[in-house]
């Protein structure tokens, strides 16, 4: 015991020393560093509202010893191509009164050609910024999910004088056994003529949760949540030990309309269910965001890199094919 007590000052007192040690600044290769995920869905206001965050964003990396905040680029060259080498869409950079709703980042490209990609087929990205070597990757887009059914059944709330409507979210996927499969779940409001409402809100109810092993399998996502890569709002899940068999979500959710002024405010007719199947790299890097940014400033976490699967680059080259499912409320 007392040898014990001995060490344990020692290393107190090592800890308590203070020492600086100049460490020498890696070498660093400038290279283009973007983040796109492909789907067939066109990319309308709709899409904007949704899933913003799936657009082309393309920047380019520096020394870790940098503190500087990276900044978009609006000057690459991007081109997708199919798997006979054609190039089937080109890319633009925002327009400047675009950029505004982005935070005023002018990193975020759009498809141009109108192109709409096919599940099962192949794809190549390739972008260059001047200077830097081009970057690409390839993917194959998924086929879309099998949603079996989906239901909302009301509920009363307890407050008298909430905001919030409240009820219990199931949905069911039948699991392709033919294939890994890699999912998300999203719900939102729309309104009688399918457009989303600009400012309702639909969030799962943690409060009011259940011990269901359901929720533990596919959890609601956030949509919104995608505006900033979704670290935490974003809930994938794969099928590794549930493959081939009826996926289900029962959540307890809540939402309102956003609107809080004296004259006619927007009605919800339906919630509207989207259920993303993700290709395998996309799911990996939702993952390793979230054990990157439950590392941050945490110096005796384990290292957290990004999941990337850019070649001669960095970041994310996706794909997400959706499939819809309104329930009226």
């Amino acid at each position: 015991m007392k040898n014990s007590l001995l060490f344990l000052f020692a290393v107190l007192a090592l800890v308590g020393c203070e020492s600086a040690t100049d460490l020498p600044e890696p070498p660093h290769t400038p290279r283009v560093s973007l983040f796109y995920l492909l789907t067939p869905a066109p990319q309308d206001s709709a899409f904007d509202e949704l899933f913003r965050q799936r657009q082309l964003y393309i920047s380019s990396s520096q020394s870790v010893f940098k503190g500087e905040q990276l900044q978009g680029r609006a000057n690459a060259a991007v081109e997708l191509r199919d798997a006979g080498g054609r190039v089937v869409e080109r890319y633009r950079p925002v327009i400047s009164n675009y950029v505004s709703s982005y935070g005023g980042d002018p990193g975020y490209y759009r498809p141009i050609l109108g192109f709409r990609p096919q599940v099962g087929q192949a794809y190549t990205l390739r972008a260059t910024l001047p200077g830097l070597e081009t970057a690409e990757s390839t993917l194959t887009l998924p086929a879309a999910p099998n949603i079996e059914s989906a239901s909302f059944q009301s509920r009363s709330s307890s407050n008298p004088n909430t905001s919030y409507s409240y009820g219990r979210l199931t949905v069911t996927v039948a699991d392709d056994p033919n294939a890994a499969n890699y999912y998300l779940v999203f719900a939102h409001l729309i309104d009688a003529q399918g457009k989303s409402l600009a400012y309702g809100s639909l969030e799962p109810d943690n409060d009011n949760q259940s011990s269901s092993a359901n929720i533990e399998q596919v959890q609601l996502s956030s949509a919104r949540s995608q505006f900033n890569l979704g670290a935490y709002g974003l809930q994938p899940f794969a099928d590794t030990n549930l493959n081939g068999q009826r996926l289900t979500l029962t959540s307890n959710i809540r939402y309102n309309t956003g609107c809080y002024s004296q004259g006619p405010c927007p009605s919800a007719a339906f919630i509207e269910v989207t259920v993303s199947s993700l290709t395998a790299d996309t799911y990996n890097f939702y993952l390793s965001s979230r054990r990157y940014n439950d590392s941050d400033g945490n110096i005796f976490a384990e290292p957290a890199p990004l999941a990337g699967n850019v070649r001669q680059g960095y970041g994310l080259f996706g794909g997400a094919t959706d499939a819809t499912y309104r329930i009226p409320l």
